[in-house]
């Protein structure tokens, strides 16, 4: 199948406001995609164009995200052109400060996420770094963990520690109503430098606990709409004037639609046009984008 190409002409005609996904989209590894830079400082520099990189990445403090931003040449992008889940996840504490400013947070995460939430969102976070199975017994199972902690919610996101013992205490949290369950994102893999390897992401973190708790999160990234809420809430952007560009049909170009942007494939990260065309016969009609487009070429 073909998808209808759009130009960089009509894309400023029709658009005030340009939100785009980072690796696969504006750079691929540590290499900026071309034309991004020109295409990025071009509606930066025009003050009727609103800009926003929309990443699921919380594994980045912001002070971090936006040094690589400035070290990939995409320096002319401020603090106030990055929205992430970590920080759409600690406004969210933060607005709801009568129950969790200075309490407890489970957080299977890493130790920039804790220092996000715990900066900005005004909570105390636990669990993030090693818990083994060795930590708790010298069998093969655990039969009681340490619940003298008392958190007001779980946060399941990215953690290269992610353990049986972090899975049964989230659980055992859980079984509180009570406790929220948060979740960043629910990607279950992040892009590699190396073709082939599969390196799973914060899907697949939140994935073992729902199906342990059968609770369902709620969830920060995209698609899920507290990113759109926290967008439309900072830049008070008109949907229909709006634009997304995403590589991932189950991420980005479904969180375009679902919110009444239009949006833009890009060939040059996850998903290929065979993956549109597989996603149109499963009837999956919300992973479809409107446009393809090419930074390079303007079309």
């Amino acid at each position: 199948m073909s998808i209808n190409r759009i130009s960089k002409n009509e894309l400023l005609a029709n658009y005030d406001t340009f939100l785009f996904d980072a690796d696969g989209v504006l750079w691929t590894g540590d290499i900026p995609v071309p034309g991004a830079i020109e295409w990025i400082n071009l509606l930066l520099e025009d003050p009727s164009k609103k800009v926003f990189v929309l990443t699921n990445n919380s594994t980045k403090t912001l002070e971090q995200y936006m040094k690589k931003i400035e070290k990939l040449g995409f320096g002319h992008l401020g603090r106030n052109n990055v929205i992430s889940p970590a920080i759409v996840l600690a406004d969210y504490l933060k607005s709801n400060a009568d129950k969790f400013s200075g309490e407890y947070v489970y957080l299977i995460g890493t130790e920039n996420l804790k220092a996000t939430l715990e900066n900005d969102g005004g909570v105390k976070c636990f669990g993030t770094g090693p818990d083994s199975i060795r930590d708790h017994t010298d069998g093969d199972f655990i039969h009681k963990v340490d619940m003298s902690i008392a958190p007001k919610a779980v946060v399941c996101s990215y953690d290269a520690h992610f353990s049986y013992p972090k899975i049964m205490k989230a659980s055992n949290y859980l079984q509180d109503p009570s406790v929220e369950y948060l979740v960043t994102n629910q990607d279950y893999t992040f892009p590699g430098p190396v073709p082939g390897v599969v390196i799973p992401g914060s899907g697949a973190t939140s994935a073992a606990v729902t199906a342990v708790t059968g609770r369902d999160p709620k969830v920060f990234g995209k698609p899920h709409k507290p990113m759109a809420d926290f967008l439309l809430r900072r830049a008070h952007v008109d949907p229909k004037r709006t634009v997304m560009f995403g590589d991932r049909l189950d991420t980005d170009i479904m969180f375009g639609n679902a919110n009444g942007f239009s949006s833009v494939w890009m060939p040059t990260g996850v998903h290929t046009i065979v993956d549109i065309h597989n996603a149109k016969e499963k009837g999956q009609l919300d992973r479809i984008p409107t446009f393809t487009h090419c930074f390079a070429t303007g079309d």
